[in-house]
């Protein structure tokens, strides 16, 4: 069930040629290596936002089409990544238009992991005609399509991919017992029904009821897997459901197993890429979840902390490996240790300093030592072995009590944590939010990027654009003294919007690893997650900003405004920074030469004939041509629109080396020394 990559050869401009992109990846692996970069680079993207060809526009991607295959083939030696980081996979909700993919579920796959176009062909028995498939594509009519993902139209339940799989699921069921994909599908329900049973009935149940949310149900239906109501009364209901619905609960079964060898299909064109695939773990649990494994939660209080909650496991019991709550959560930590590479932990300091929110409004610190990340991690080892490296999991400690005066607390000093430099200060003690402030206090492994998906974009920052949601903060002003002091330059260049966007891009790369966040690889302004009052002015394009179609025009536009990631300008930074242009100025000459090639303006975009063209790529573009046209035409008329309410400093088409700082080395490490006597 390999989906087989076809290079789409389109060159726009100064887009790298064939000998030049191999040249230029040895260049970046020889200069990420002297800078010190030799572990993880993380490429986070939300997967429903991969772009889609017009012909093939769903609404909503997904990892194992075609287009993202090609996608990741042409973005992974421009940016260096090895790891692919998804958002939570989980079954999605609409919440008056929004759909958060931190809300969905922890156990189950949303609708979204399916590709419906897979079902048309013979891997999985034609059970979708090319019509049907066809008939999603020509549901997606909302104006902006190409730029926005359309949810309803694949996840909700009345969508059109729904119709079409519930056509497909009645093929399926006239397939004979021995054909491989009803054994396959046999073997999965085998080896999951303990979630997916429960699941089912819930959705039955939850028709019934019309939506309603479980607590307004009947008794029995609302304590269905409660241990301490009857358990001869709850089989009988259940077997009654059950026989009562068999298509529905065995429809949603089909549906989980389509996702799962989906996500399995992508997962596996990524590593034949030579990128691993990691998948982002929730710290909550969906509705149906919850009501599942009522044994497994506490019924005092929430966890959370600033402006979210979710209902908590029970942390006074979740230390015991045998209580319910631990036991929910290895369920739940061993099915994505299944379904992917490595994991992101959601919240991860929830699993050694949780805030517990009581109804009284009082709250308190649970401390939990090492016990239950040791517990996720030799539940992760079960189903990867012994030998799997622990530095695959890596845990969000962006937040909480993880301090201890100004050291880490021991069970965080052991882990990999994942950290961003939005809120980068120069303060009286240390360069706080850098590779710096991290190292110092004991982070170590850690990963460094400039922003992820619940951060204030880089360009709103690098435009002195105050941040709406951290009470108006202006994070370029904290961060001019930072920076010009870790890399060396003139804090007065830095005022420049271009110029702070490269410099910040440039400071993660002297981390051991780095991530870098889809919207602002692209240079984008729009904020992918927007929070409280924020959110309801327009829901719907919350974790809803897709790439272009058209990703290799948009990429290089980017790069030549000065947002976008150059990783050769990055580069060329570090080593200025390092003083490694002194010590290997023949990497360094190469490192400047591809920063100015990707510098270079002037999109002609043409077809250029090479070993690996493909008639399908050809015919691909005459068939999607109008609709890029469109998806042209949008974009400009959204950047003359933004242009009215942001004002953006003209792109430098090359940036040159930077000139002799004002800080120079003696005072930089007077000014470390000063630092480091004053922490410790």
């Amino acid at each position: 069930m390999l989906v087989t990559s076809a290079k789409s050869n389109i060159s726009f401009g100064r887009a790298l040629n064939s000998k030049e992109l191999r040249q230029f990846s040895d260049v970046r692996e020889k200069a990420k290596k002297a800078a010190g970069q030799t572990g993880k680079s993380i490429f986070i993207v939300h997967d429903t936002c991969l772009p889609q060809s017009a012909c093939k526009n769903t609404g909503v991607s997904s990892l194992s089409s075609q287009d993202t295959l090609d996608f990741l083939a042409y973005m992974k030696p421009y940016l260096g990544f090895n790891t692919l980081e998804i958002l939570p996979a989980g079954e999605l909700k609409n919440e008056n238009g929004f759909y958060c993919a931190y809300a969905g579920s922890s156990l189950s796959l949303g609708n979204h992991q399916i590709n419906p176009e897979l079902l048309t062909k013979k891997d999985f028995g034609e059970i979708l005609t090319q019509e049907e498939y066809d008939s999603i594509v020509k549901s997606n009519m909302i104006a902006e399509k190409d730029s926005l993902v359309n949810y309803p139209n694949v996840v909700d339940k009345n969508s059109a991919q729904e119709s079409a799989l519930r056509k497909a699921f009645a093929r399926f069921q006239t397939l004979g017992d021995d054909t491989k994909i009803k054994q396959d599908f046999k073997r999965f329900v085998s080896k999951n029904n303990d979630w997916l049973e429960p699941k089912a009935i819930y959705q039955i149940l939850s028709d019934e009821n019309s939506g309603l949310d479980f607590n307004c149900w009947s008794e029995i239906d609302r304590r269905l897997y409660d241990s301490t109501f009857s358990a001869e009364t709850r089989a009988k209901r259940i077997t009654e459901i059950l026989n009562t619905n068999p298509n529905e609960a065995d429809f949603y079964k089909f549906k989980q197993f389509l996702a799962d060898e989906h996500l399995a299909i992508g997962r596996k064109n990524l590593n034949n890429l030579g990128i691993k695939l990691t998948g982002d773990c929730p710290i909550g649990f969906s509705r149906d979840e919850i009501w599942a494994y009522p044994d497994a939660f506490s019924k005092e209080y929430q966890i959370g902390d600033l402006d979210w909650y979710a209902t908590a496991l029970n942390y006074e019991t979740i230390k015991d490996p045998q209580s319910s709550s631990a036991q929910l959560l290895k369920r739940k930590v061993q099915l994505h240790a299944k379904r992917y590479d490595g994991i992101r932990f959601d919240v991860g300091w929830a699993y050694v300093v949780p805030k517990l929110n009581r109804a009284d409004g009082t709250s308190s610190i649970k401390y939990l030592g090492d016990d239950v990340l040791s517990f996720i991690e030799n539940a992760v080892k079960e189903i990867k072995g012994e030998d799997y490296d622990l530095k695959n999991l890596i845990y969000e400690f962006q937040g909480g009590e993880i301090f201890s005066g100004t050291s880490l607390i021991p069970p965080v000093q052991k882990r990999v944590g994942i950290f961003d430099s939005v809120y980068m200060k120069d303060t009286q003690y240390e360069l706080w939010g850098s590779n710096n402030a991290l190292e110092r206090r004991g982070f170590r492994p850690y990963v460094m990027g400039v922003g992820n998906h619940d951060a204030q974009p880089l360009r709103q920052i690098a435009n002195g654009v105050p941040d709406i949601q951290i009470d108006g903060e202006v994070h370029k002003t904290d961060a001019l003294d930072a920076l010009a002091k870790i890399l060396k330059l003139d804090k007065k260049s830095l005022e420049n919007p271009v110029q702070f966007a490269k410099a910040k891009w440039a400071e993660p790369m002297m981390a051991e690893n780095n991530m870098m966040f889809y919207m602002d690889v692209f240079g984008r302004e729009e904020r992918f997650n927007m929070h409280g009052e924020n959110r309801i002015v327009h829901p719907w394009k919350n974790f809803a900003y897709k790439i272009p179609a058209n990703y290799q025009e948009a990429y290089h536009r980017a790069i030549q405004e000065g947002y976008g990631f150059n990783i050769m300008d990055s580069l060329e930074k570090v080593f200025a920074a390092k003083g490694l242009d002194k010590t290997q100025p023949e990497l360094y000459s190469k490192i400047v030469k591809f920063r100015n090639i990707l510098n270079e303006d002037g999109f002609a975009p043409i077809v250029k004939s090479n070993k690996y063209i493909k008639p399908l790529v050809i015919a691909a573009i005459v068939t999607c041509a109008a609709a890029l046209a469109i998806s042209k035409i949008f974009i400009k008329n959204k950047k003359q629109t933004d242009n009215n309410t942001m004002q953006n400093t003209p792109a430098q088409n090359t940036t040159p080396a930077p000139q002799n700082p004002t800080l120079n080395p003696q005072n930089m490490n007077d000014f470390l020394n000063k630092t480091k006597s004053n922490i410790s």
